[in-house]
């Protein structure tokens, strides 16, 4: 239940999805494909975006949140240094980062900037290589990448499918209970800590005395989930993020 919890937050508050590259990849290109509209500028001038442009769309009942990050490259500018510490930020705390690769420019240094880019990666990460409809050399440039034409709007259900297949969809039927609250998955945590004190207790032979405590409070911490007990916090919390009076 506790381990379901980052799949439940993410479908209910949506999957982050953040797009990475150097300037000029087809970062905003993608974006723009993937929610049919023209969200971000699409521009040949390098440093376009030059902070995150967010936008969503839903696939097969997922939500997910695109992120356009400004394009990754060394500069003196301080506006799009800023925005490039926020492209990293965003990556830290997506859910997926979708790394951009474009085969018509220096693919070596594209290379070297996803490899320091990995080091704030925390959750999953997806490759795609752009522009194969000016059918360049891309099959060995990276391992297990998507490929795409974002201008032609080539190779996009594959991507949509790659992005179901990491939020691990099919581990997930109709009869699996999938936590989405943030208080019960505290109290979750806290029911855990308690089970495996009292774990060790009874592989160190410590009498039920002294465990009671501690079984106690774990039967406490799920009663306030499934409503058996109830606290002056968990009483504020309902009134404070309900409308009682509705």
């Amino acid at each position: 239940l506790i381990s379901s919890f980052k799949l439940g937050n993410a479908i209910k508050n949506g999957i982050s999805v953040t797009i990475l590259g150097a300037p000029n990849v087809g970062k905003s290109t993608l974006l723009n494909c993937l929610l049919n509209e023209e969200k971000a500028i699409v521009s040949d001038i390098a440093g376009t975006t030059r902070d995150a442009i967010e936008d969503e769309i839903n696939i097969e009942g997922f939500k997910f949140r695109f992120i356009d990050t400004a394009g990754l490259r060394e500069t003196k500018d301080k506006i799009e240094k800023l925005g490039i510490k926020k492209s990293i930020e965003k990556a830290q705390i997506a859910n997926i980062v979708i790394f951009i690769i474009d085969p018509n420019n220096d693919i070596e240094i594209q290379l070297k900037r996803l490899s320091k880019v990995k080091k704030h990666i925390t959750g999953e990460l997806l490759v795609a290589i752009n522009k194969i409809d000016l059918n360049l050399e891309t099959q060995n440039i990276y391992q297990n990448a998507i490929f795409v034409s974002a201008k032609k709007s080539l190779g996009l259900n594959r991507l949509k499918e790659k992005l179901l297949e990491l939020v691990k969809k099919e581990e997930f039927s109709s009869n699996t209970t999938i936590i989405t609250n943030l208080r019960h998955y505290e109290e979750l945590k806290l029911t855990f800590d308690e089970i495996k004190i009292i774990s060790d207790g009874l592989k160190n032979g410590l009498s039920g005395e002294l465990m009671s405590i501690n079984i106690r409070q774990a039967l406490f911490h799920l009663g306030s989930i499934t409503g058996e007990v109830t606290t002056d916090t968990l009483l504020g919390n309902i009134f404070g993020k309900f409308c009682i009076g509705k």
